[in-house]
């Protein structure tokens, strides 16, 4: 490969540190991947992009790395569609370019994709974002109303050169310090460096803009297409994703609004049991057929809808998911699949059934005491420290050290006399009080083995305030009050084997995955007091709490 190095102007000024590769033997001017984040791409990527004959262009994004642009880090996201635009305009006019340009890559550099893409640029010719939301507070930094805790903590509230201190006094107490937007000052110097200085005003940004204010309304892009950033995108679309990462449940939302709106003449999707790196985790069997290789994906593909080849992409279906317990793939031309039967189970006490529950039927009580959080065991989130694994790892964990738990309920089916699979959208709808101004629910969904292993499959959070909706202003709880609470878990793919159990955690707590709802209705992230909240859960004739599942007959 050939490499050069570039510093390119932005309209307002700063010029932001990028990185060309190209094949040595380039016969002429190449289609593009643009690739822009943190850091300026990975050089085996780039290698690989190379070989396939394509020039590589990785950016860092402002106030990053050799890129200028004071305060970049602490205004992260507020730029990126102009400065996209910026560059796609420069990487036009280089010799080396043929003028058509595709951008990749994961997370933030799938964020900076979405970004751009809504402006339309002529030269753009298709995305292909990987775990990633298109909007940071609907499922990027906040879920249901809660902040997502260990994952936005990290790199903003501390970052590696805080690790001896926290190792120190112990993780799981940094994470419980209070109130929560002073985390940053439990660690670090006391005239940080500007890196660290504007990581740590993101942090307090993201904490302190609790709710869907101006803030997070100029970074908007809903997953739902409400705000219509969606419906300008005019580029094929790959989103590549992993039911244990923090976003498939965003990702597929953005799927089936492209597809509703017509606007995006190749729009796909694979989902697969790996977390946001890409990686097979937690402790179940997937067999050996889990797993995809992010960049041969994305060449064969770009041929396809950059360079015009017919490779064979153009007969195969949109969708493809990965379903666990049969270990097999999935592949479908609709979000959810069109076969798939929404299917409500009921919650009874300690069962959950087909059947509604009876007229008088006791509702089932647990006191939540954010004092002492349900912790984190496994689950599907972003966050992967590897310097704290016993705290907080993605994956399928066995669930039955917290089922346990007095805080914890727990609804399982009778062993099922048949495979039973579920691929689709997951949601459960409470009916329930709470003594406290504001509280937290949480709902997992679990299949069980006839051994009693417990495997988590996917969970939500609903924060009280936010139950009529998290686009709109908080209103408290009137204490003892019964209301409904529709939980969104993420979609997930799963065959429950014969004689297994589908089974449903209730509880108000995952920390630190999420942050504890310290009960007192004050704003998130002021509180130093904390209260218990008593939770009643009813689960009768009139208030039939239960969980939606969608049930797909075989082909």
């Amino acid at each position: 490969m050939r490499r050069l190095t570039r510093l390119v102007p932005m309209r307002d000024g700063p010029k932001l540190y990028t990185v060309v590769y190209r094949p040595k033997r380039a016969a002429g001017p190449l289609p593009v991947v643009l690739t822009r984040g943190y850091w300026p791409g990975l050089k085996d990527d780039a290698r690989r992009f190379c070989r396939a004959g394509y020039a590589y262009v990785g950016q860092s994004t402002r106030g990053h790395g050799k890129s200028e642009g004071a305060g970049g880090i602490a205004r992260r996201f507020f730029h990126d569609a102009a400065d996209g635009h910026d560059t796609l305009s420069w990487i036009a006019e280089q010799d080396w370019s043929d003028g058509r340009v595709a951008m990749f890559g994961k997370s933030y550099w799938a964020i900076t994709q979405w970004l751009v893409a809504a402006l339309g640029h002529p030269n753009l010719r298709a995305i292909v974002p990987q775990v990633s939301p298109t909007d940071p507070w609907d499922c990027g930094y906040w879920r249901g109303g809660a902040l997502l805790l260990a994952m936005s903590a990290r790199g903003r509230a501390y970052d590696k050169r805080h690790w001896p201190e926290i190792d120190a006094m112990g993780w799981d107490a940094f994470f419980r310090h209070l109130p929560l937007r002073t985390l940053d000052e439990v660690v670090g110097s006391p005239n940080p460096d500007r890196v660290e200085a504007e990581s740590r005003q993101l942090w307090r940004d993201y904490v302190e803009h609790s709710t869907f204010d101006d803030y997070w309304r100029a970074l908007s892009m809903r997953a739902d297409g409400a705000d219509g950033h969606l419906s300008r995108i005019q580029v094929p679309v790959f989103q590549m994703g992993g039911w244990y990462d923090a976003y498939p449940g965003a990702s597929l939302r953005v799927f089936e609004t492209l597809q509703a709106a017509g606007n995006v003449p190749d729009n796909r999707i694979i989902i697969d049991p790996t977390d946001h790196l890409n990686r097979v985790v937690g402790d179940r069997d997937f067999g050996l057929r889990v797993g995809k290789d992010e960049i041969s994906l994305a060449i064969r593909w770009l041929d396809h809808v950059v360079k015009g080849v017919e490779n064979g992409v153009r007969d195969e279906k949109p969708v493809r998911v990965f379903a666990m317990g049969a270990n097999e793939w999935r592949e479908f031309d609709h979000w959810p699949p069109a076969r798939a039967v929404p299917t409500k189970y009921y919650l009874h006490p300690g069962e959950l059934r087909n059947d509604l529950p009876g007229v008088d039927v006791e509702p089932s009580r647990y006191t939540y005491d954010p004092a002492d959080p349900v912790p984190t065991l496994g689950g599907n989130h972003s966050f992967s420290d590897v310097n704290i694994p016993h705290i907080i790892r993605p994956g399928a964990v066995d669930q039955r050290p917290i089922e346990c738990r007095d805080d914890v309920l727990v609804f399982s089916t009778e062993p099922l006399a048949a495979a039973t699979e579920v691929t689709g959208p997951v949601r459960v709808r409470l009916f329930a009080s709470s003594s406290a101004k504001d509280t937290d629910f949480v709902a997992r969904l679990v299949d069980v083995a006839p051994d009693g292993t417990a495997y988590n499959l996917t969970e939500g959070i609903l924060r009280a305030r936010f139950r009529r909706s998290i686009w709109q202003q908080p209103e408290l709880l009137t204490p003892g009050e019964v209301d409904q609470y529709d939980i969104e878990l993420l979609p997930t793919s799963n065959v429950f084997r014969r004689g297994h159990r589908i089974r449903l955690q209730v509880t108000s707590s995952g920390f630190p995955l999420w942050d504890r709802n310290p009960n007192t209705g004050s704003q998130t992230g002021f509180d130093s007091e904390m209260l218990p909240a008593h939770q009643v859960v009813h689960h009768d004739r009139s208030r039939p709490s239960h969980v939606l599942l969608s049930l797909l007959p075989p082909a």
